[in-house]
């Protein structure tokens, strides 16, 4: 008979709230019908531990289990099933129990000597299910603890759990000591965390090699993986006549580097299908297909992909199933330049199965994307039969601006959506939105005059319509940025004043409305770029006005920034300051806290740091700048894992890239400044061959930042030439748009012309600064 205090598990806590409904579940396992015993085996595993998480009900639901499947009442042959499935959730506890955990458990699990298992305890009892949780965390140090405490709770009952489960070893049924060895081990592992009893680990791999010589294929199979998880090398079943059961003791960690071994998992990965017919009831340790864990050793244990050829094109003939994605990965680690004989091969077995090519799940696009190849049967087809692999690679290889074409086909294909014109009178704004998002598309592939039209076109339909404040400002806005760039900075000018105008009729104080901020933080830049410094300033103060009141952080700081900037130009140097303070600080609790708004806030914080580094005194400045550098690094390395998944974050990476050199050479650190300006290089110029409207900006200012860090390294020959080429593609891209320097082209100009003057190169560094004054 199974007992549970009930008051204990009030003020236990679970996936979903209080666990008060565990203990009659709990019962329900000896005393109910089948349909009660279910319904409780689902609590235990979709509550009790939810998706691998353990809560602080589950250690003490853990124990109450081990005292179930002692009891003779489910000893059964009807109910070995329970048995089974009771010894597969206690496998799932003794995973999560065994999880690494950085610090001092205990100590962690009772910070400064808090009682935080009572404190719990007596919020528990305070609050509601629905409260509960958000009244336990409220406080970071206590959640901290918790989960602590829960971890510490877990592997102390795998402690006392382990011989029980290894008593199931001796069950009549062989799926249930199957099961048995699963949990047994898994238990094993974490109660060896726990430390508070000599180990039986030994004495189990004995019993189960015992076991494994006298039982069925299936069985020995999971005894076999058993003894891997414990860290025995299982060499007699390598000579297994069951080819699955040979696989399965290949599989052992301790034979990871096992000539023998890595050959029996490729040889049973010949016919992957067979290998999942093996044992059609499933092993316990192994989720999913047989195959899929097979495959997942084979590509750790193998280097190189032309030893995993055989494996990779038996897995291109099946018409199910996505481990080919995994090989493909594999095949083609970095975006390749060249194909090598076993690329494409690969590459033809893949185009050869049609099945593969049905599939619109973004995923596989994405990997497509990230190994520069197109998504396309017929186009792989061809690249695996051309006879000069590179030159079709640089010919039909993805690029950004075919990604950027997609984006823009799915922005005509939004506006299609809404009608076209004859949809102004029904859904005015809505179409207004969508030609702005449209005219934004066109800018990114570098459309400018595309950009323009439709950005016309969303002006005048929101002037007909007479719209929002908010929308017509973001409308005239981004209508004068698309002119400005397309070189006709007059009408960019007057667009700007229409918006100026608009705002400058609203009714005080502004509304508190998300869109009206957004929009006249935009029409702040757009100012400051058309050179009308007192408007920005104004514009940029009611932006702050307006996010303050709406209170959120993420879209508050970058406008601090833009304060702050905006004050430094107007001579109001303290007031910029304490805004550049005020910015830096939330930008530093936005990275920190908020991970969907981490990239663009340290992206901000890399800006205004580097900013900071130019106005404050050399002491303080060099300050601003070693933090500068600090989050350049952060934000290049986050950004590098980004772009290793979609190349359209190449173009931020190679910008922080820029930012981390120029704030390097200020550090005097000029070896790493000089590779990291030249990596930004690299990754612009190739950006820049494939888009050159777009990106022939960002490679000018990477190349100024290389000539500023090559001069500071001595290498004044390799800085001149860098210099020479930013100089003569600033001419370039400024020739289309007279009159339109964003304040940071023009900064980078000012840059480049001091680059000149150490160089010795007056006449140059003179035509640069008549070009900024001229335009």
């Amino acid at each position: 008979m199974l007992t549970t205090d009930d008051r204990s598990f009030a003020v236990l806590l679970h996936a979903y709230g209080k666990a008060t409904g565990t203990p009659g579940h709990l019962t329900a396992l000896l005393d109910g019908d089948e349909s009660a015993r279910r319904a409780a085996l689902e609590h235990l595993n979709s509550a009790v531990i939810h998706q691998g998480t353990p809560w602080t009900a589950t250690a003490s639901a853990a124990l109450a289990v081990g005292q179930i499947l002692r009891d003779p009442s489910i000893a059964g042959a009807d109910t070995a099933w329970l048995r089974r499935d009771l010894l597969r959730w206690l496998a799932e506890v003794g995973e999560a129990a065994a999880g690494p955990y950085p610090g001092d458990l205990a100590a962690d699990a009772a910070p400064g000597g808090r009682d935080i298992r009572s404190e719990i305890a007596r919020i528990a009892a305070a609050s509601s299910d629905e409260d509960v949780y958000d009244d336990i965390l409220e406080d970071p140090q206590r959640e901290h603890a918790m989960w602590a405490m829960i971890l510490l709770d877990c592997r102390q009952a795998a402690s006392r759990l382990a011989d029980v489960v290894e008593d199931r070893l001796a069950d009549a049924d062989p799926r249930v000591r199957a099961t048995a060895a699963c949990a047994a081990t898994r238990l094993v592992r974490a109660a060896e965390l726990a430390a508070t009893a000599p180990s039986p680990r030994p004495r189990l791999v004995v019993r189960l090699t015992k076991l494994a010589r006298t039982a069925d294929a299936a069985e020995r199979a999971a005894l076999v993986l058993a003894l891997g998880d414990l860290g025995a090398a299982p060499r007699e079943f390598l000579e297994d006549p069951h080819p699955g059961v040979r696989a399965c003791a290949a599989l052992a960690p301790a034979l990871a580097d096992d000539p023998a071994a890595v050959n029996m998992i490729m040889d049973a990965l010949q016919d992957p299908e067979a290998a999942d017919r093996w044992f059609p009831d499933g092993l316990p340790q192994i989720v999913g297909r047989l195959r899929g864990t097979l495959l997942d050793a084979t590509l750790e244990r193998v280097t190189g992909f032309t030893e995993l050829l055989p494996v990779a094109l038996a897995f291109a003939r099946l018409t199910d199933g996505l481990e080919w994605i995994l090989l493909l990965l594999k095949a083609f680690p970095e975006p390749p330049v060249e194909l090598d004989d076993a690329q494409r091969a690969y590459l033809a077995a893949l185009a050869d199965n049609e099945s593969l090519w049905s599939l619109s799940l973004g995923d596989i696009r994405r990997v497509f994307e990230r190994i520069r190849l197109p998504y396309d049967r017929q186009a792989c087809r061809a690249l695996a039969h051309a006879n000069d692999s590179r030159a079709w690679l640089r010919d039909h290889g993805v690029r950004l601006s075919t990604v950027r074409g997609e984006w823009l086909a799915t922005a005509e294909k939004i506006v299609a959506d809404h009608g076209g014109a004859e949809s102004a009178e029904s859904d005015g704004l809505g179409l207004a939105k969508a030609l702005l998002r449209l005219a934004g598309a066109h800018a990114a592939s570098g459309h400018r005059e595309g950009a323009v039209a439709a950005a016309a076109e969303a002006v005048r339909i929101s002037l007909r319509l007479t719209p929002s404040d908010a929308h017509l400002i973001r409308a005239l806005t981004e209508y004068g940025r698309h002119l400005g760039e397309a070189g006709r900075s007059g009408d960019a000018s007057a667009a700007a004043e229409r918006a100026i105008a608009v705002h400058a009729q609203m009714s005080r104080p502004v509304p508190a409305d998300f869109d009206l901020a957004q929009a006249l933080t935009g029409l702040g830049r757009l100012a400051a770029d058309l050179g009308r410094g007192d408007i920005a300033l104004t514009v940029t103060v009611s932006a702050v006005e307006v996010h303050r009141r709406l209170d959120n952080p993420v879209y508050l700081a970058p406008a601090l920034a833009d304060l702050s900037r905006r004050l430094w130009e107007a001579g109001r140097g303290d007031d910029a300051l304490t805004s550049a303070d005020e910015a830096v600080r939330t930008l530093r609790e936005v990275a920190e806290t908020n991970r969907f708004a981490r990239a663009d806030a340290l992206k901000y914080l890399c800006e205004m740091l580097s900013d900071l580094g130019r106005w404050l005194n050399p002491v303080d400045a060099l300050t601003a700048v070693e933090e500068a550098v600090a989050a350049f690094h952060e934000y290049v390395a986050d950004l590098r894992v980004a772009a290793q998944a979609s190349l359209t974050e190449e173009p931020d990476l190679a910008d922080a890239l820029t930012g981390l050199g120029l704030c390097l050479t200020r550090l005097g650190q000029v070896e790493q400044a000089v590779d990291a300006a030249a990596e930004a290089v690299r990754t612009h110029r190739r950006l820049a061959d494939d888009l050159p409207v777009v990106f022939q900006p960002g490679l000018a200012r990477a190349l100024t930042a290389l000539a500023a860090s090559q001069y500071a390294r001595g290498q004044h020959e390799h800085a001149l030439a860098a210099a020479r080429e930013a100089a003569d593609l600033c001419m370039a891209w400024a020739r289309p748009s007279p009159g339109f320097f964003t304040v940071r082209r023009r900064q980078d100009l000012d840059l480049l012309a001091d680059v000149f003057d150490d160089l010795g190169r007056g006449e140059d560094a003179d035509r640069i600064r008549r070009h900024i004054t001229r335009v």
